[in-house]
């Protein structure tokens, strides 16, 4: 019915391996003393790393590596 890519498969399942490493990990950039989501800023309870922004932009990356590492651009 649906023709994946690999590179789209390949990244869909180390994108969601690493937001289940990440958040059980819960590293105190990202979450607060009682295991909350910290909010995107730059005061003192606040962080400019949140739990979504970082796993976005590794999503991006491991995307990018992934095609980059086959040179299947286009």
């Amino acid at each position: 019915m649906f023709d994946f890519d690999e590179n789209l498969v390949m990244t869909l399942i180390f994108y969601l391996g690493f937001c289940y490493v990440l958040y059980m990990h819960k590293h105190p950039i990202m979450f607060d003393e009682d295991n909350n989501f910290k909010c995107f800023g730059l005061n003192k309870d606040e962080t400019v790393f949140p739990y979504w922004l970082v796993i976005t932009i590794v999503g991006l990356f491991i995307y990018t590596y992934l095609v980059i590492r086959e040179k299947d651009y286009l």
